[in-house]
C-alpha cells in the first residue's frame, strides 16, 4: 500500500502540471509533446500501480484479519507479485531516464501505438504493464483462496464480511479481465517487434481488436475500483452509525450481479466506432441495468444512516462525501450510457468529468474513509480528528471545484486529450476553475497524508476496538501480531463483536486445536466453503529470498528484449529458471520437516487431497488463467476472420496427426498423475510400493508432457505459416505459442510434483502435487481444444 501511495503522489504531480498548461487557453507552459507524456504516464500510474495495487495491498492486510486467519495463503507467492509490481513501477519511471517516455495515451490505441507510430518507449509502456498485470493477477488467485478456503470457524458464506463477498467478486473479474489485457500487449508486442499483423489493416488484422480487448479489461476495471470502495463504505457506514448494515443479502447479490455485468459491457466504451445499432441498443440497455444494482448498495447505506445514531468522525465525513459524488457520477453515467449522448460527449471534457467523479468518488473518497478508520488498527494510534475534518472538506471542495465545470467545458464543445484550445471556444474561466479546484484538492491529499503520518508519533493510543466496531479485524491487537490471532475466533454471527456467538464446544474444539500448532511454522485453519468447518490445516511459509530473485529474472528478461540483446535474455532465463527451483526446493524442505507435517491438534492434517488443500485451489485458479489466455487468443482470431476483407480460403497447417498426437500426450499426463495421486496412505510413512507409484506417475506425467512440448514445436516448424504475411498466420502461431507455454507450465509443476516424493518421507505431499499437477494439466487439455478448434475447425482453417 505504501508503493501505491507514493505513486499515487507522483501522478497527481503529472495532474498538476496538466492542469497549469490547460488554466488559460493557448498557453505553452508544457509543449504537446511533454503533455502527451505526462497525460500518459498520469493515466498509467492511477491505473495500472496505484488503484489496483492499493486495493489489493489493502485486502492482503485486511482479509485475514476479518476472516480470522492468520496470514494469505501462499505468502512467498504473495512477495513474489509485490515484486512484480514495484519492478513494474521501476522499468515503466525508468522510461523518464533513458528520454522514452510513452506518449500513446495510458489506453494506447492502435495505430498510434503501432510500429509507424510510436518508438520504444512503448515497448517499455507494453513491458511494465504486463509485469503489473502478472502481479495483479496473482494477487487475485491470494485474494479467492483465503476467501473460499481460510474462514474463522463458524463464519459461512452468509456470514462473510461484505469486504471479503466483494474482494472474492473482484478477483474472479481479475482473473477474466485482466488476463485478456496481458495476452493483448503481448500480441501487440510482437506486432511491433516480430512484425506479426494482428492490428494491420493491410494484412488481415484489425486496430479495433486493441480497443476490444482494452475494454474487455476497461470497462470491468472500473468496478474492480468502484466495488472494493463501495464495501470499505458498506464497513464503516454501520460502525460509525452504531447500527448493522442494512439489507445484507441485497447488497451482496448487488456486488455479485455488478460484477458479472461488468464483464459484458465493453462496447460502452466503444460507441462511435461504427457498431450495428442493434448492438449499440443491447448495450446501451445493459449499461444503464448495471445502475440498479449500485443503486441498491446506496439505498442500503442510506437506510443505515436512518436507522442508526451517525456520529460525525472523520471516516464518517469521507463515507458522506463518497454518497454524494458518486450518486453524481453515477447520474452522468447514465446519460453516457445511452449512444445517442454519447455520440455527442465521447470525446469531450464531458466524459473526463464523469471519469473522475467515479472513480475518485467511487475510489479515493472510501479509500481516505478506510485509512481513517482502520489506522488504529494499522497502527495502533489515532489520527487528529480536527485535522481530517479539514483535510476532508479540502478534497471534498476541491474535487468538486476541479472537476463539476469540466463537465460545461466537455458541454461547449472541449476536445479531451489536447494540450491547449483556442481562446474563442469560451472555457478560460471553466478551466481555470478547474486548475485551481487541483491545487485545492491537492492540498488536500497532502493534509490527509500528514495527519495519518503525525499520527504515528503523535496521535493518541487506541486500544484493540477504538470505535466499538462489529468485525474480526477489532478482536486482534493494534497493530495486529504477526500471527493476527493467538487462538483462533468462532464465528456465530455476521457482527461477531456486537453479538458473541453462543456456546458451541464442537466449534470451540476446533479453534483451540490450532492454539498447539507447531511453534516452528504457522498453521491457521483451512475450512469447508460453504459452512467454514475446518478440515485442514493451512500453514505459511517462512521468508524467502526467492520470490525476489525469481520476479528480478522475469523484470530482466523484459530488460534484455528491450535492449535487444539475446545475453541478458539468457541469463534471465537461467535466474527464473534457479529462482523457482531453489523456492520449489525450501518449499519442499520446510513442509517435509517432521513437526511440520505432524497433525495440527492431533485431528487436522497439515494438507489433504482435493479442494481441502490450499494447493488444489491455487492449481484449478493457475488452469483457468492458462483457458483464459488462450480464449483470448482464439477470441482474437474469429474477430479478425469475421471483419477482415480477405481471409484465407484453407488452413496450410497440414500433419494433423501432430495436433492429436498432442492431445493425447496431454491426456496421458493427466491419466497418469491422477493415477499416481490416489496411491498412498495420508497418516503414517509410505510404502514403497506407494512410493514407486508416486515416482512412476511422476515420470510417466513428465515424459507425457514432454511428448506433448515436442509435438506442439513440431506444428510449429512444419506449418506452411510466415506470421509475417497475414492475420491469420499470426494467429495460428500465437495459439501453438499459447499452448507450449502452458504445456512448460504443466511440466513445472510436474517437476515439483517429483521434488516431493523425493524430499518427503511421509506421502501426502507427493499425493497433492500430483493431484494438482492433475488439475493444471486438464486446464492445458483445454487449452489444446481451444487451439485445435480455432485452427482445424472453423472455415479457413481446413487442415
Amino acid at each position: 500500500m505504501v508503493t501505491a501511495a507514493v505513486f499515487f503522489f507522483v501522478g497527481g504531480v503529472q495532474a498538476l502540471f496538466m492542469r497549469v498548461q490547460l488554466a488559460q487557453p493557448e498557453q505553452q507552459v508544457l509543449s504537446a509533446q511533454t503533455y502527451n507524456e505526462l497525460f500518459t504516464m498520469h493515466g498509467t500510474t492511477m491505473m495500472f500501480l496505484f488503484a489496483v495495487p492499493f486495493l489489493e495491498g489493502l485486502a492482503a492486510y485486511l482479509l485475514p484479519l476479518m476472516l480470522g486467519a492468520r496470514d494469505m495463503p501462499f505468502a512467498r507467492y504473495n512477495t513474489f507479485n509485490y515484486w512484480c509490481y514495484l519492478f513494474a513501477g521501476i522499468l515503466l519511471y525508468s522510461s523518464f531516464l533513458v528520454g522514452m517516455v510513452p506518449d500513446a495515451g495510458w489506453f494506447a490505441y492502435v495505430p498510434l501505438s503501432g510500429p509507424e507510430f510510436a518508438d520504444k518507449a512503448m515497448d517499455i509502456w507494453l513491458f511494465g504493464l504486463a509485469l503489473a498485470e502478472l502481479a495483479a493477477i496473482g494477487a487475485a488467485i491470494e485474494m479467492i483462496v483465503v476467501v473460499l478456503g481460510m474462514r474463522a470457524p463458524g463464519m459461512s458464506l452468509d456470514r462473510m464480511p461484505i469486504f471479503a463477498w466483494t474482494m472474492l467478486s473482484v478477483a474472479v473479474m481479475i482473473v477474466l479481465a485482466f488476463v485478456p489485457l496481458l495476452v493483448g500487449s503481448m500480441l501487440l508486442e510482437l506486432d511491433r517487434n516480430a512484425g506479426t499483423a494482428f492490428f494491420d489493416t493491410e494484412r488481415g488484422g484489425d486496430p479495433l481488436l486493441w480497443q476490444h480487448l482494452f475494454w474487455i479489461f476497461g470497462h470491468p476495471e472500473v468496478y474492480v475500483m468502484f466495488l472494493p470502495g463501495a464495501a470499505v463504505i458498506s464497513q464503516v457506514l454501520p460502525v460509525h452509525s452504531r447500527h448493522r448494515l442494512v439489507g445484507y443479502p441485497f447488497v451482496v447479490a448487488a456486488v455479485v450481479v455488478t460484477a458479472i455485468m461488468s464483464l459484458g459491457l465493453w462496447v460502452h466504451h466503444m460507441y462511435t466506432t461504427g457498431l450495428p445499432p442493434v448492438t449499440l441498443s443491447f448495450f446501451t440497455a445493459a449499461s444503464m441495468s448495471i445502475s440498479v444494482a449500485s443503486g441498491v448498495q446506496v439505498v442500503a447505506w442510506i437506510a443505515t444512516l436512518w436507522s442508526g445514531r451517525p456520529r460525525l468522525t472523520v471516516p464518517m465525513l469521507f463515507s458522506l462525501g463518497f454518497l454524494f459524488t458518486f450518486v453524481a457520477g453515477g447520474i452522468t453515467g447514465v446519460m453516457v450510457a445511452s449512444a445517442p449522448f454519447d455520440a455527442q460527449a465521447h470525446d469531450t471534457y464531458f466524459v473526463v468529468a464523469h471519469f473522475h467523479y467515479v472513480l475518485i468518488g467511487g475510489m479515493l473518497f472510501p479509500v481516505l474513509a478506510g485509512l481513517f478508520h482502520w489506522w488504529p488498527k494499522f497502527t495502533g494510534r489515532i489520527p487528529s480528528a480536527r485535522l481530517g475534518a479539514v483535510s476532508f472538506w479540502l478534497t471534498f471542495g476541491g474535487f468538486h471545484l476541479t472537476f463539476f465545470p469540466m463537465h460545461l467545458t466537455g458541454l461547449s464543445g472541449m476536445p479531451r486529450r489536447v494540450f491547449t484550445y483556442d481562446a474563442t471556444l469560451g472555457v478560460g474561466l471553466l478551466n481555470l476553475l478547474s486548475t485551481v479546484g487541483a491545487f485545492v484538492l491537492a492540498s488536500g491529499f497532502v493534509l490527509a497524508a500528514v495527519t495519518l503520518l503525525a499520527a504515528l508519533r503523535r496521535g493518541e493510543r487506541s486500544g484493540p476496538n477504538p470505535w466499538g466496531a462489529d468485525s474480526l479485524e477489532w478482536a486482534a491487537d493494534s497493530p495486529p501480531s504477526s500471527p493476527n490471532f493467538g487462538r483462533i475466533p468462532v464465528v456465530g454471527s455476521r457482527a461477531p463483536l456486537w453479538n458473541p456467538p453462543p456456546r458451541d464446544p464442537e466449534l470451540d474444539r476446533m479453534a483451540a486445536a490450532f492454539d498447539h500448532a507447531p511453534q516452528n511454522v504457522r498453521a491457521t485453519p483451512f475450512t469447508t466453503v460453504l459452512d467454514a468447518r475446518p478440515s485442514t490445516a493451512a500453514v505459511q511459509a517462512s521468508p524467502s529470498i526467492w520470490p525476489v530473485v525469481t520476479a528480478g529474472g522475469l523484470a530482466l528478461a523484459f530488460v534484455g528484449l528491450l535492449v535487444e540483446s539475446a545475453w541478458v535474455v539468457g541469463a534471465s532465463v537461467l535466474v527464473i529458471a534457479a529462482g523457482f527451483v531453489a523456492w520449489e526446493l525450501q518449499n519442499e524442505r520446510e513442509l517435509g520437516a517432521g513437526e511440520a507435517r505432524e497433525p495440527v491438534g492431533g485431528r487436522y492434517p497439515v494438507e489433504a487431497p482435493g479442494p481441502r488443500s490450499p494447493g488444489w485451489w491455487g492449481a484449478t485458479a493457475a488452469a483457468v488463467v492458462l483457458v483464459v489466455a488462450v480464449a483470448t487468443v482464439a477470441f482474437s482470431l474469429l474477430f479478425l476472420e469475421v471483419n477482415a476483407p480477405v481471409w484465407p480460403a484453407g488452413g496450410t497447417l497440414g500433419r494433423p496427426w501432430l495436433s492429436a498426437g498432442t492431445g493425447l500426450a496431454v491426456v496421458l499426463a493427466i491419466a497418469a498423475a491422477w493415477w499416481g495421486s490416489r496411491h498412498g496412505p495420508l497418516d503414517h510413512a509410505a510404502t514403497p510400493e506407494a512410493r514407486g507409484a508416486h515416482l512412476t506417475a511422476a515420470a510417466t506425467t513428465g515424459l507425457a508432457g514432454t511428448a506433448a512440448l515436442v509435438l506442439t514445436v513440431a506444428q510449429w516448424v512444419t506449418a506452411d505459416l510466415d506470421h509475417t504475411t497475414h492475420a491469420y498466420d499470426s494467429g495460428v502461431l500465437a495459439l501453438l505459442g499459447t499452448l507450449g507455454v502452458a504445456i512448460v507450465l504443466g511440466l513445472g509443476i510436474t517437476g515439483s510434483a517429483l521434488v516431493a516424493r523425493l524430499t518427503h518421507a511421509r506421502d501426502v505431499r507427493p499425493r497433492i502435487m500430483l493431484q494438482n499437477a492433475a488439475m493444471l494439466w486438464a486446464g492445458v487439455l483445454v487449452v489444446w481444444a481451444i487451439a485445435w478448434a480455432a485452427t482445424d475447425l472453423v472455415p479457413g482453417a481446413v487442415v
